[in-house]
């Protein structure tokens, strides 16, 4: 033991350990975010899919206009979770936005997020709808389920989606 290299047998450790950490996140790359990435950037609507890292995989993905924003957003949960299996994740959305769009939001930002507190979606609705006609836009969407509020906006060549993750979750129309 007196002539043993402690120094050349912890650097070999540490290089076996960085190859074998190496051929893990390779095979991970190979195995199941290659094809992740292709199966999102299948679907119709998706323009451009991103993959990132930071504690959780994120996932960005630009879109296309979309007739029904509740309904993409939920094939790509979908599809993420299908490919994933219980893996945590992060979904981004990109839009096509421009200021008088992220205006239009701003003028319905204060109903949608008081619907969540409230329970009082379809009051918060008539309001959206009112105050959105009124600004003249080309479309618009106001839609909610039990897990999000969605917000859909469309001028010309520009289309804003806000997705709100709910907070209070149990509200619901309240007598």
């Amino acid at each position: 033991m007196k002539n043993f290299k402690w120094h050349a047998a912890v650097l070999a450790f540490i290089v076996t350990l960085g190859i074998a950490t190496g051929a893990v996140l390779l095979r991970q790359r190979q195995m199941i975010d290659a094809p992740l990435l292709k199966r999102i950037s299948e679907l119709e609507p998706v323009r451009e899919v991103r993959l990132e890292e930071d504690g959780e995989k994120v996932i960005i993905i630009t879109l296309g206009y979309v007739d029904d924003l509740q309904k993409t957003y939920r094939q790509l949960h979908e599809v993420i979770s299908e490919m994933l299996g219980g893996e945590a994740y992060r979904l981004v959305i990109v839009d096509n936005r421009n200021e008088p769009l992220e205006d239009a939001y701003f003028a319905v930002h204060l109903e949608l997020y008081e619907s969540d507190q409230k329970g009082n979606f379809a009051a918060a609705g008539e309001a959206v709808n009112a105050k959105l006609a009124a600004l003249g836009l080309d479309d618009y969407r106001y839609a909610v389920d039990d897990k999000y509020i969605y917000l859909q906006l469309k001028k010309g060549d520009a289309w804003l989606y806000e997705i709100i993750s709910r907070q209070n979750r149990w509200a619901g129309e309240q007598a």
